[in-house]
């Protein structure tokens, strides 16, 4: 990190008064669009935010449980997007419509961030319960999304799996330049998206 950097980011994320671990997961979550896993340490925290050296460890035992609470935070941020976009959905096509455009447009936008959340970094959620919790919830408002398509908790949860590796997939190939809409035929992500869920309507009325 260059000085002239350095000097934003302390008047940007220094710590005055209120909550500490908010102000250190804001300014993780800028170093990580920046500059990505490598280079965010719970020192820079500490520089970052003007407090000790110290005082990070208050929330983090190391880096693990660092990343593990920005991930957390990224399911959290694309849970209320999605909700937000969904909520005024009408039928369950248009609510998995916009469930893609959501989770691809975030993925495309955040890259880093996205690249976290399904990373091998934080791949083990044995070792994080809270973040295991937050994902539960992410991946249980999803399931919810397709309630009244068809009965059966199996039905549901395959369908859910079928739904969350569709938009996985393409959300990582846009997002990494593998693929592009216009390559397709389509102008934006929500016009691909809207073909690709038409492929599917039979399964989702």
């Amino acid at each position: 990190m260059t000085v002239a950097r350095k000097e934003d980011f302390q008047k940007k994320f220094r710590y005055h008064h209120g909550n500490l671990r908010e102000s250190l997961l804001a300014a993780a979550l800028d170093i990580l669009a920046t500059e990505g896993t490598a280079n965010l340490s719970l020192r820079q925290l500490a520089k970052a935010t003007g407090v000790s050296q110290a005082a990070p460890y208050t929330y983090f035992n190391d880096k693990d449980e660092l990343l593990a609470a920005v991930a957390q935070t990224g399911f959290e941020q694309l849970r209320l997007q999605i909700f937000e976009n969904v909520k005024t959905a009408a039928t369950v096509q248009e609510k998995v419509e916009r469930l893609m455009a959501s989770y691809i447009n975030f993925a495309i936008e955040r890259r880093p961030l996205f690249q976290l959340m399904f990373g091998r970094e934080v791949a083990d959620l044995k070792k994080h319960p809270t973040l295991a919790a937050t994902h539960g919830k992410f991946f249980g408002q999803i399931s919810g999304y397709l309630k009244g398509r068809r009965e059966g908790v199996e039905d549901a949860a395959f369908l859910t799996v079928t739904l969350w590796g569709l938009c996985q997939g393409l959300a990582t190939l846009l997002a990494e330049g593998k693929l592009k809409t216009a390559d397709v035929g389509s102008a934006s992500v929500e016009d691909f998206v809207k073909r690709t869920v038409a492929l599917f309507s039979a399964q989702l009325s």
